[in-house]
Formats: C-alpha cells, sequence, structure tokens
C-alpha cells in the first residue's frame, strides 16, 4: 500500500496547455479574405465562441451602420456556435455589423462586433472541389491529447492533405464547418473559417478553436510517452481512404465529399528511436527507445522492450520481501507464550 502511495503521489507527465482567454479571442465572425463581401444570399452569419465557452444568442444582432437592427433568426450551430439568419436577403452595396457577446467563466460578457458589405447574390455551391496527399514524411511530429493540451512528441509518419475548394465554394467558404473520416470513421473535425480560399489550415484560427490539424494524419511507430503505447487515434500501418465532407451552415446542404487514398508504414524494430535521447517518465524511470514494429504495437501484449524502465526494479521486490519476512518473524515470536 505504501509503494502504491507513492505511485499516485507522481507528477503526471507534461503538457503545453494553451489557456483559455476570452480576453485576447473574444467572439470571432468568419468572414471572406477580399474585405469581407458578402454574398448577399449568405444562408446565415456565424458566431464561433472562444475555446470551451459559449455565445449568449439574445447577443447576437445584425445592424446597419446607424445602429438600427436589421430583421433576423439567430438559430444553434455545428460546434456550439450561434449562426443569424437574416429575414431576407442583404442589400448588395450596403455596409452592415454583426456583434455578439461572449459568457467566459467569471469575466462580465464581453461585446465583439465585426463590419462588413453585402456583395451580390451568387449560386450556392455544388461540388466541393478535389483532394490529395502528400507523400509520406518519415520521423517526429506533434500529437495531441484533447483539446487543448499537447502531448509532446511522437515518432512515425504522417501525410498532409492538400485541398482545393471549387471557385463556386469559394465565396460561402466562411460559414462551412468540416469533417475528415478515415476508412469511414471520424478522424477530425474543424468549425467554421480553419480552411483558407486555398485550402489550407488556418493556424491562428485553429489555435482559437482546438490544436488539431485538419489535414494532417499520421501512424505513431515508435511511441515516446512513458506508457510506450501510441495515442489511441493512431492509424495503423498500410492502406487507408480519407474522406472530406462540408457542410454550409443553415443551407440544408452538405456537398458530396471528396476522398483520397493513401499509405502509411513503419521501418523495423528500432529505426526511428536510433540517435534520439531517453525522455524522463514520472516515476523517475526513462523511456527505453522499443517500440513499434511492422505490425501495430497495441497487438504485441506484454512487450518488454516497450515504455519506462526503473533501475533497481528488482532489488526493491527483494527488499520488500525480506522485509516482509522479518516482520513476520517477529510476529510469530511475540505470539509464543
Amino acid at each position: 500500500m505504501f509503494l502504491l502511495g507513492l505511485g499516485m503521489l507522481a507528477p503526471t507527465p507534461a503538457r503545453a496547455c494553451i489557456a483559455t482567454d476570452c480576453s485576447r479571442q473574444g467572439v470571432r465572425f468568419p468572414l471572406p479574405e477580399d474585405g469581407g463581401v458578402v454574398p448577399a444570399n449568405v444562408p446565415g452569419l456565424v458566431a464561433i465562441p472562444p475555446l470551451d465557452e459559449s455565445v449568449d444568442p439574445s447577443t447576437v444582432r445584425l445592424l446597419l451602420p446607424d445602429g438600427a437592427p436589421v430583421s433576423a433568426t439567430v438559430t444553434a450551430g455545428a460546434h456550439e456556435t450561434q449562426v443569424l439568419v437574416p429575414d431576407a436577403p442583404l442589400e448588395p452595396g450596403t455596409r452592415y455589423r454583426i456583434e455578439a457577446k461572449e459568457s467566459c467563466g467569471r469575466q462580465p460578457p464581453g461585446a465583439r462586433s465585426v463590419t462588413f458589405t453585402a456583395g451580390p447574390a451568387l449560386p450556392l455551391p455544388t461540388t466541393l472541389g478535389t483532394l490529395t496527399a502528400d507523400t509520406p514524411l518519415r520521423g517526429s511530429f506533434n500529437i495531441y491529447g484533447d483539446w487543448i493540451c499537447s502531448e509532446g512528441m511522437e515518432q512515425g509518419e504522417s501525410t498532409t492533405l492538400r485541398f482545393t475548394p471549387s471557385p463556386e465554394l469559394v465565396p460561402f467558404l466562411p460559414w462551412v464547418h468540416w469533417t475528415v473520416e478515415v476508412d469511414g470513421k471520424p478522424w477530425r473535425y474543424a468549425t467554421h473559417g480553419v480552411l483558407s480560399s486555398t485550402g489550407e489550415d488556418n493556424v491562428e484560427w485553429h489555435r482559437s478553436d482546438n490544436v488539431w490539424k485538419l489535414l494532417f494524419l499520421y501512424t505513431v511507430c515508435v511511441s515516446r510517452s512513458c506508457s510506450g503505447q501510441p495515442p489511441d487515434d493512431s492509424l495503423l500501418p498500410g492502406v487507408h481512404r480519407a474522406t472530406l465532407t462540408a457542410t454550409l451552415e443553415h443551407a440544408n446542404l452538405t456537398l458530396p465529399p471528396v476522398s483520397v487514398d493513401f499509405e502509411l508504414s513503419c521501418p523495423t524494430r528500432g529505426a526511428l528511436a536510433e540517435g534520439h535521447p531517453r525522455a524522463q517518465c514520472a516515476d523517475g524511470g526513462s523511456w527505453n527507445g522499443g517500440g513499434s514494429v511492422d505490425e501495430d504495437p497495441r497487438s504485441v501484449p506484454g512487450d518488454s522492450k516497450k515504455g519506462c524502465t526503473q533501475a533497481g526494479g528488482g532489488l526493491t521486490v527483494l527488499g520488500l520481501l525480506a522485509t516482509l519476512r522479518l516482520w513476520n518473524g517477529r510476529s510469530s515470536r511475540r505470539a509464543k507464550p
């Protein structure tokens, strides 16, 4: 029990975390990159809350330059967003302002706003674009355990998807949210505004939403974590199919998805670990660099070459047994009449 208690007191593995900062992030309103020209027939304007917070729907308003309100309905959107739906198409050439307040813990609600100009109405998109995959790269990369905390560096093989949006989709990109599936199973999602007009990840936008890159795929071949096991979402080595899906908010329109096949592999055992320093584990031991192979590491139970090693572990067990034997002997002598 004493040893178990010591184990519970051991520090948890270090993580690089990003604290929520409502004063810096605030509510965000995705708009086109060309100066904020919005199609007059936009289905809905999106208000995105700060990370792990919410937008008060009663504060989401569309206004004219003189402050006069524009008739609109506010409804819940994907990923905790609020969607402002104008009751009538916007007037081309007119300047508008959209504003909202976030609810952020103990801080008082903060009002945010952004202005834009309405442009001509445009046909709603019917196609998504094209999707390809880069040649896989072998080496180290960061992975993430949850929304805001980095688990650190892993070793394996990775690829990046390259998306080119169709011309008809580009004017509506700010109000599209995204899902990537691999072999029919969810891999990553991203809220509105994450992909630029050239189809690239908006890194700064991600940092305000979540730290996962939407289009980055990987398999962990050698885990540097103290468990010695790859993360649960690590893809198995082999051929896979990635599918990108886009949904235009409040348009009742899910565009036909696009897919691409790719392959990830792992080298022979230990090849990736060469030249890397030993990593320190929470219990004072060290990561031994063993790990992945040509097969999935999770399918190799009881592999003693993985994980953390603690020098003197055998001596500790022998010492414990000796202590128990001595205590037992004393107890027996006390029990004699």
